[in-house]
């Protein structure tokens, strides 16, 4: 056990990819984290690109977390196989980053399931994106989250997902998932918790430290850290890819 996992706790349960994953429900109900109170100890945002200088920071990224999740970043790049790196995909939102984002989600979903009743569109939507509440505030406005991915040596994503349709493998202990979409997860998983990290379990890239989700995750009686304002967040993103004329066609016509 490394000096890191040693200061941290580990998750309640014991998840397995042997086991039938149960889609319905991933664990974490609102009602479950409201419970929870937030004694936010007061620690800074810092810059991943100063703090966590290894790691790869995917274009749009707010790259700020809480000083102790970027540390335990610095472990988790620390730990991967010879050569791989760990991208970020998202890190910090703001409100209205998040509020953003959950609107499109659920303006998507309705237009795809027009027959589902009003509570089973919040519900799925639940599950894709955090619920804009004050009481239970997103992971990601809370500086203690974020998404992950990893980079092979040659600079290409390792395979996580084993399918096209993103979301169908987006449990992370998914039991029908091939053996080699379980070893890669496993390396990950390896990585993340040991650095102290906790995974949301409907999402195999999510993972926080000090919020609401990981106290529910790991019996701590409050959280450690609530929402966060950083001024002037939209200038501090990483850059954008700017697209070739064929990929914005191609976005303008996809559904």
């Amino acid at each position: 056990m490394t000096e890191t996992a040693s200061r941290y706790p580990k998750p309640i349960t014991v998840h397995s990819f042997d086991v039938r994953f149960d889609r319905r429900s991933f664990g974490e109900p609102l009602s479950r984290l409201r419970a929870i109170p937030i004694i936010d100890n007061g620690e800074p945002l810092v810059d991943l690109r100063d703090a966590c200088p290894d790691v790869v920071l995917r274009p749009g990224c707010l790259p700020f977390l809480r000083k102790t999740v970027a540390e335990m970043v610095n472990a988790v790049q620390a730990a991967l196989p010879p050569g791989h790196k760990l991208a970020v995909g998202t890190g910090l939102r703001t409100w209205e980053m998040q509020t953003e984002i959950r609107v499109n989600v659920e303006k998507s979903m309705r237009e795809k399931h027009p027959d589902w009743s009003a509570a089973s569109l919040q519900r799925n939507v639940n599950r894709m994106v955090a619920p804009l509440e004050f009481k239970s505030p997103p992971p990601h406005t809370t500086g203690a989250a974020l998404d992950v991915g990893v980079l092979k040596p040659d600079g290409e994503s390792m395979d996580f997902t084993a399918s096209e349709d993103f979301w169908a493998t987006a449990p992370t202990y998914l039991h029908t998932l091939p053996e080699h979409i379980r070893d890669n997860r496993r390396m990950l998983i390896h990585a993340m918790e040991n650095a102290g990290l906790t995974n949301y379990v409907g999402e195999w890239w999510h993972w926080s430290y000090g919020d609401q989700g990981w106290a529910l995750r790991v019996g701590s009686p409050t959280a450690r850290y609530g929402s966060v304002v950083l001024e002037d967040a939209e200038s501090k993103r990483i850059p954008e890819e700017e697209k070739t004329d064929a990929e914005t066609v191609a976005e303008q016509n996809s559904d």
